[in-house]
Parts: C-alpha cells; sequence; structure tokens
C-alpha cells in the first residue's frame, strides 16, 4: 500500500497517521488516553508490539503500556496492506507527576528481540526508532 500524506513510515511496513491525545489527562496518578490510528502497508510474518512511554523532562518514564494492537487482539501479522487499525490505549500515570513538560513517544518493536521497527524516510533510510509528542502537565 502507498504511504498516506503525512504519515510516519515505519520500515516500509506499518503507517502511523495519527495520534489522539487527551492531555487533560495528564495529572498524577492519572490516566492519559491515547489512540493510535494505524496502516498496514505490507503482508508482516511478525507480530510486533506497540510502545506508548510518557517521559518526564530528565527522561523517566512516569508511564508506560506496553501491548499487541487493539487490546492484544489484532497482532501485526493480521493487518493488511491498506487495513487502517484504530488502537486505544490508556497509559498509567506515575503518582509523583509534577506539573511540566512531558512527551509521548510511540514506536513497534518485536518482543524475542526487543529491536525495534525504524522510522525510515522516502529514501529508505532510517531516520529514528519513534514518533514523538509533546505535552504539559499544569497544576492540580
Amino acid at each position: 500500500a502507498a504511504l498516506p500524506e503525512g504519515a510516519t513510515n515505519f520500515d516500509d511496513k506499518i503507517a502511523l497517521l495519527d495520534v489522539e491525545l487527551e492531555p487533560e489527562g495528564l495529572t498524577p496518578g492519572g490516566q492519559l488516553p491515547v489512540t493510535l490510528t494505524w496502516q498496514g502497508l505490507a503482508e508482516m510474518d511478525a507480530d510486533y508490539t506497540v510502545f506508548v512511554q510518557v517521559l518526564d523532562a530528565a527522561d523517566r518514564i512516569v508511564g508506560q503500556v506496553d501491548a499487541w494492537p487493539v487490546q492484544d487482539a489484532f497482532p501485526t501479522s493480521q493487518w493488511r496492506p491498506g487495513q487502517v487499525v484504530t488502537d486505544p490505549y490508556v497509559v498509567e500515570l506515575a503518582p509523583e507527576l509534577p506539573p511540566g513538560d512531558y512527551r509521548v513517544i510511540v514506536g513497534l518493536y518485536l518482543l524475542a528481540t526487543g529491536q525495534r521497527l525504524p522510522v525510515v524516510d522516502e529514501s529508505g533510510n532510517a531516520v529514528d526508532d519513534k514518533v514523538e509528542m509533546g505535552l504539559t502537565a499544569g497544576r492540580p
């Protein structure tokens, strides 16, 4: 399948089309709803694990979810090229979450090896291994 305009290309296998965050959920001990929209770009024989991490300014993980897509119900080996998959997560946040700037990073990896699927540019060169978004936690 062709890479949609504006999508992030994970190794010509999977496109990340959209990330929806609910920043008002960024509270100490709270839950941050994150909805990812993926599209299969090629047939896959591997089942990639999705990771969603919330990092503080010092790159400490203050919330994380690792799972197969769609609450473990729709592994990537079942995706077809061109198929769009809506993939919701709820990230449990640390109880000691001070106000400040945070980053949410999203990516995929093989559980057996821990090897992340690279983000590639239009020439097929690896440029990263995740997608990153910024968030700010306010005062309670």
